[in-house]
């Protein structure tokens, strides 16, 4: 005999792109052996399904097993309900029609009828008719034409409203139904019990169709005017489910483990070379043939305590209005609201973020927001600008991961203050590593860059004919701040591609920090307030009078 049993989904666990489904449900059974059904599961893994329990001592679970239950739609009450409504809109829309064809044939039969008018015009005449008989006809089939052509006007605006209708519903409805598959399946477990008693039962699978990826608030506060500082990063988890199965009131957690990745590492292969062969030509097509192309804060006025309120006046003022300003003086000030947060555990190398309170996600695909975590993290300004590229200056903030989690690659939604900056890519971070965030120009700090020098030394024939240009660049920046900035200016020197192209570098002023072998050079310089820094260097480049040169600078 199988004993159905109702196991509600209690935890959710969500990875990347699945998840880990926990059903929990009691049954009270006698002693012996018992199977045990659990209906309508959706189409999950099968080879992931467990089965646990607690029930009297010497309790044994004996197998677990998984069946098909065939249907022809979705067994989902949201899903029917849906669908109830999708029929009854096309009813609708079905007698609508119905009614347009109907009065499409009135409206036929009139205009025949108006046809045979030249028979009034024979009775008249042959005094069979009279001159009211025709008028009363004629004023008939006017009043008629009007109302059925008022009428057809209001059946086609119904057909119109109905049809917007019946989209809008199918819209929700492949919106809300998830995997096309309709067929449920159900797990079946064996359980033993040496003595009557309550079983606790719990299954868990694993299923797809839902993920969850991370979001970040990073807010800066307007008083950074010093070097360091610290930054308020809000860790967002969006979470999106298409199972066919609503996650209502579920123990919600977030993992950043990865099951769908293989345990193993990557084997290493040869690295070969090999001659180039150069393709083959294609053959021409024979005739007939095909070809085949291919996502204020809340702030509540204290009421007046029921005493205040009864209270007697004095001094000529209400006693509700006295109450009322007594209360003011003597209540606190409104707090900020506290931001609920998840705990966070650690599994192995993945972190477990676990919601504070149940959560309900239907099974639709939008996205819903749980706060992960909310932290203060150091960080240090500069203030960073390639003049070649742009004469902007950009204000930057490296941001140190002291949390205790791994920040996942996502957006980030940058704020200074109140005021939203934009939107930037976020790298994963690992606890204890720094990241970059920018926080968009800084207009109180200027660079130009400009050419001050450009000759050219043609040569002669004792030099080998050989064309020498020389160039000098001056970079300056100035602070109109009131309070010193930390300045990093990026450049570069030209770099030969060429045996016969010479690049020399004659002078720089001052020796930036860092000078790279591919001549990428790095100036960072703390500036006063209202002061000026100059950056000076000077190159030559030479080549042969009659060689053509690409990437010179021609301003």
């Amino acid at each position: 005999m199988t004993d159905d049993i109702n196991a509600p989904i209690q935890e959710v666990t969500v990875y990347a792109d699945r998840a880990l489904i926990t059903r929990r449900g009691t049954i009270q059974l006698d002693a012996g052996e018992h199977e045990l059904r659990i209906n309508d599961l959706p189409q999950f893994q099968r080879e992931s399904l467990r089965a646990a329990g607690r029930g009297p001592q010497g309790t044994r679970i004996l197998n677990v097993e998984v069946g098909t239950s065939f249907h022809s739609l979705p067994p989902v009450t949201e899903l029917l309900a849906l669908r109830k409504e999708l029929e009854q809109l096309e009813m609708q829309r079905d007698l609508i029609k119905a009614r347009q064809e109907s009065l499409k044939d009135r409206r036929h039969w009139l205009r025949a009828l108006g046809e045979q008018s030249k028979d009034f015009a024979r009775g008249l005449a042959q005094g069979q008719m009279k001159p009211q008989d025709c008028g009363d006809f004629f004023s008939f089939m006017a009043n008629q034409a009007l109302q059925d052509t008022e009428t057809a006007q209001h059946l086609d605006l119904e057909l119109r409203q109905i049809q917007q209708e019946i989209d809008a519903k199918k819209r929700e409805l492949r919106h809300k139904q998830g995997p096309t598959n309709p067929d449920r399946l159900a797990a079946r477990i064996s359980v033993f019990l040496e003595q009557a008693g309550e079983l606790e039962l719990e299954i868990s699978y694993l299923i797809n169709g839902a993920s969850w990826y991370p979001q970040y608030d990073v807010r800066v506060q307007n008083d950074h005017e010093q070097e360091k500082g610290e930054v308020e990063l809000t860790y967002i988890g969006i979470v999106q489910q298409s199972t066919g199965e609503s996650w209502d009131n579920v123990n919600l957690a977030l993992s950043t483990a990865r099951p769908s990745l293989a345990a193993i590492p990557p084997e290493l292969e040869p690295w070969y070379l090999r001659v180039y062969t150069p393709p083959t030509p294609p053959q021409p097509l024979y005739a007939g043939a095909e070809r085949s192309a291919r996502y204020s804060l809340a702030r509540q006025g204290a009421p007046a305590p029921a005493a205040a309120m009864a209270a007697g006046a004095y001094d000529g003022a209400p006693a509700d209005q006295m109450a009322f300003a007594e209360e003011r003086e003597q209540a606190p000030p409104p707090t900020e609201a506290a931001v609920e947060t998840a705990a966070v555990e650690r599994s192995g190398a993945a972190v477990v973020f676990r919601v504070s309170r149940s959560v309900d996600i239907p099974s639709d695909n939008s996205p819903h927001k749980t706060t992960i975590a909310r932290d203060y993290l150091p960080c240090k300004f500069d203030y960073v600008s390639a003049p070649v590229l742009e004469e902007q200056v950009h204000q930057r903030t490296k941001v140190t991961n002291n949390s205790e989690h791994v920040l996942l690659k996502g957006e980030a939604n940058i704020f200074q203050g109140s005021d939203y900056v934009g939107t930037t890519p976020l790298k994963q971070t690992a606890p204890g590593e720094t990241f970059e965030v920018f926080l968009g120009i800084d207009d109180r700090i200027k660079v130009k860059r400009e050419l001050i020098e450009r000759t050219v030394d043609k040569g002669n024939i004792l030099q080998s004919d050989i064309r020498r240009t020389t160039y000098a660049y001056r970079i300056k920046v100035h602070n109109y701040a009131a309070r010193p900035r930390h300045i990093v200016v990026r450049d570069h020197l030209p770099v030969s591609q060429h045996e016969r192209i010479k690049v020399r570098t004659l002078h720089i002023q001052p020796q930036p920090g860092e000078h790279s072998k591919l001549e990428i050079m790095v100036w960072e310089f703390t500036l006063a307030g209202d002061s000026e820094q100059k950056l000076d260097y000077r190159f030559v480049v030479e080549h042969p009078q009659g060689m053509s040169i690409i990437g010179l600078p021609t301003d």
